[in-house]
């Protein structure tokens, strides 16, 4: 993936943007895990001043893909398989239990439209919004629960989620082929809840996360194997 050098000029010079390039870097492997995020050649890299730059770390300090560290300051953070395990467990608990919820007429047409989201991201083919909508539309079905404080906590590790789908999607190229993939499962678990089918939904839910773990855990376990060989 290219990524660009000099973002100064792009329209969106905020410091989402800056947090996004730095996490195309991150995952990309151009920065890499425990490696220190040095102002003055960052900035230079990407042509924006160190206030901005600044600005977009801290925004990736919410996701947890940077982390300060004593006399280092902002490092790139080691993923484990600990944190794998911690976020798939709380994803597993909340959205297996959303969608054994009675689903109102809002939380239903809610997830239509991010549901409808996902489709045209699919159509794209592009990694970063269809990620975007994939959480959205997960982010949809824990509002079945009704609850603004477990929403507003799904929305706070699906910061985390995003390093995640973003590494899954470009090691397997689910983006280059979406359909199966991301369109084919989200469409049964979208169609079940719609049906009112909740043990269904339940049994889909619980083997599309399952089976994302289970890949994403061989994908972290190999870039470990990785860096000790390195």
């Amino acid at each position: 993936m290219s990524t660009p050098t000099d973002i100064s000029l792009q329209r969106r010079s905020t410091a989402e943007v800056v947090s996004d390039t730095l996490m195309r870097l991150i995952v990309d492997g151009d920065l890499k895990a425990g490696e220190p995020l040095r102002e003055s050649s960052l900035a230079a890299r990407l042509g924006i001043s160190r206030n901005s730059l600044r600005e977009g770390i801290r925004l990736l300090e919410q996701s947890r893909l940077v982390q300060y560290e004593v006399h280092r300051g902002a490092v790139v953070s080691s993923p484990t398989l600990a944190d794998l395990d911690d976020l798939y467990r709380t994803r597993l608990m909340l959205e297996s239990m959303a969608v054994q919820e009675i689903p109102s007429p809002e939380a239903v047409a809610a997830i239509d439209t991010a549901f409808e989201e996902l489709k045209s991201a699919v159509d794209s083919k592009e990694v970063e919004p269809i990620v975007t909508a994939d959480i959205a539309l997960h982010q949809a079905i824990v509002g079945l629960l009704g609850s603004e404080r477990l929403s507003s906590f799904y929305e706070q590790i699906s910061k985390e989620m995003i390093f995640y789908f973003t590494v899954l999607s470009y090691t397997d190229e689910e983006y280059a082929n979406p359909d199966e993939p991301i369109l084919a499962r989200h469409t049964e678990i979208v169609e079940a809840i719609r049906r009112g089918r909740r043990t269904e939904a339940s049994e889909l839910v619980t083997s599309h996360i399952m089976a994302n773990f289970a890949r994403l855990k061989e994908i972290l376990q190999e870039r470990i194997d990785g860096d000790e060989v390195g």
